[in-house]
């Protein structure tokens, strides 16, 4: 597809400068930007390595007024505005209403089509699935689970039994949601299995990376609220409670029983022993 640049400055409720009939057809990063293609500038370092490439215009934050001999757009948050752009110009799947005929559907499954399943995807019984999801090849959906409208499970996901997932959750592949939490009592020797018989609820607009895990409950729920993001080979044991928005990184570790607050930040390979309290915003560094 292609865009004038003055088309794209009203969808930003940006600013032009330069020469607004100028056609672009895709957006790049500064570093790979060719002819025909907008990029982004969000320091002065990326907005000199810009004004030298073979960009047809530049995002630029409010404070550049001009571009000398170049094009290009004003906004108030460049790198955002490059993301927006990103979807306009690679806009994600759209469900066709299409199930695969190697698919395997349960009884009384819901369909608010349209709504995709793809290639030996298996869909339990009494299963309800909203408006618009995907559900991609190989993926597993246990028995009364519910999911929201416009989902996406990719490749190999494994839902499990009673699951509640909401609306614009994307779950990345190879991701395991609602296995057994792990919780044993020592008797004589031997460890005794404690059953594992709640359920994983995810709020809307979560989004976990791929070969990540969500356990299930002992009892209750795992919960995960909205807006939360979960990077790829993360941890979340068994009535986790994760607040609105939270960023958790790759190879978080979360132990059991534990509450994160809204808006935190756990880099790489952060651990949190089981029944910590994290109140709102903290940031916890790589490692710790």
């Amino acid at each position: 597809m292609e865009q004038t640049l003055e088309a794209i400055a009203t969808l930003l409720h940006g600013r032009v400068i330069g020469d607004g009939s100028i056609l672009i057809h895709d957006v790049s990063s500064v570093d790979a930007v060719r002819e025909g293609e907008l990029t982004f500038a969000d320091s002065a370092r990326h907005l000199e390595q810009a004004l030298q490439s073979h960009a047809a215009a530049i995002l630029v934050s409010s404070a550049v007024t001009d571009l000398p001999g170049r094009a290009g757009i004003s906004v108030q948050d460049p790198k955002l505005a490059f993301a927006v752009l990103l979807e306009l110009f690679h806009p994600p799947a759209i469900a066709q209403g299409i199930i695969h005929p190697s698919a395997v559907l349960g009884d009384a499954v819901e369909l608010n089509q349209p709504v995709d399943i793809r290639a030996q995807a298996v869909i339990g019984d009494r299963v309800r699935i909203g408006r618009g999801t995907i559900i991609e090849a190989g993926a597993y959906v246990g028995d009364d689970v519910t999911i929201g409208e416009r989902c996406l499970l990719g490749p190999n996901v494994v839902v499990y039994r009673q699951t509640v997932i909401g609306h614009r959750v994307s779950i990345h592949g190879g991701s395991v949601i609602g296995g057994d939490g792990f919780g044993y009592v020592f008797d004589q020797g031997r460890y005794v299995k404690v059953p594992q018989v709640g359920n994983v609820v995810l709020e809307d607009d979560v989004e976990i990376g791929c070969n990540a895990c969500v356990d299930r409950a002992t009892i209750g729920s795992t919960l995960i609220q909205r807006g939360t993001k979960i990077d790829n080979l993360v941890q979340v044991a068994h009535n986790n409670r994760i607040g609105q928005h939270v960023i958790l990184t790759g190879q978080v570790g979360l132990a059991g029983s534990v509450s994160i607050g809204e808006y935190s930040l756990l880099g790489g390979k952060a651990g949190v022993i089981d029944h910590i309290v994290l109140g709102p915003r903290p940031q916890v560094g790589a490692g710790s």
